[in-house]
């Protein structure tokens, strides 16, 4: 008699701990709550502590191991105390999920130079201090799982509301990425990036709530809308579990089809 089949087991992430940087909003907030819901241990960090406090009691209150932990990724100290609260709290490190990010204030036709050194120092610098604090645990447990959150605007060049640094920004995080896999691949280190469409977030919530943009966005995508959070759902849990277990170095487009044009 052949033996029952449940692929949907090795997407779990019970008995291990995650790490979502930008848990106060956007994306980071709903990764927070699909990992939990998947059986992990989530620390929850973001700048904003009251926000990711209020989530992180209302996961404790549904049965999850969830701790709120105030953190600027631009800020050495800040993210290797990130780093350490979470081995304390839970004597392991198993994912990163860093999903902290920010758009530049000004849209100017050419961007200042400190707009530009603003995004990178959070994008691109502040994933890297977080990647690196989080391989060091992982390189003593052998092994972890780091998923970047890069975007489109990484892939292409943009024909909207992009600019010059946010780009730059997550482009960098793409090769990054590949970078840290392959140096990080004889540790059982994977290292891989999600490159994330137009969904709804806070950064988006201007483009997204206007006409002019709405629109922009649902004829240039293929599938003709925005995405809903919840269509990211899948995609984060395969990198960040057994389900991706032999892809490293990738990045992992949801976008309705954008970049196949």
């Amino acid at each position: 008699m052949a033996r029952s089949v449940d692929p949907t087991q090795i997407f779990r992430l019970d008995g291990r701990t995650v790490v979502v940087t930008g848990a106060s909003s956007g994306l980071g907030y709903r990764f927070v709550q699909v990992v939990a819901a998947a059986g992990a241990s989530v620390i929850l960090a973001a700048r904003r502590l009251v926000r990711i406090e209020a989530l992180a009691d209302e996961l404790q209150s549904q049965g999850a191991n969830a701790l709120a932990v105030e953190c600027d990724v631009t800020v050495d100290s800040a993210v290797e105390r990130m780093i350490a609260v979470a081995v304390e709290s839970t004597g392991r490190l198993d994912v990163l999920v860093n999903a902290a990010g920010i758009a530049p204030h000004e849209d100017n036709e050419i961007e200042s130079p400190d707009s530009f050194r603003e995004v990178l120092e959070v994008n691109t610098v502040g994933l890297y201090n977080c990647s690196r604090a989080a391989g060091a645990v992982m390189i003593d447990q052998a092994g972890g799982s780091i998923v970047n959150v890069a975007s489109i605007s990484g892939l292409v060049a943009g024909d909207g509301p992009d600019t010059p640094s946010y780009a730059a920004s997550k482009g960098a995080v793409v090769n990054l990425t590949r970078e840290l896999a392959v140096r990080w691949a004889p540790h059982g280190i994977r290292v891989n990036a999600l490159a994330p469409g137009w969904f709804p977030s806070e950064m988006t919530a201007e483009s997204l709530s206007s006409e002019t943009g709405r629109r922009f966005v649902e004829e240039r995508t293929p599938l003709g809308r925005p995405g809903d959070p919840t269509e990211l759902d899948g995609a984060i849990l395969f990198l960040a579990s057994d389900a991706s277990s032999y892809v490293t170095g990738h990045t992992l487009i949801v976008d309705g089809g954008w970049t196949a044009r």
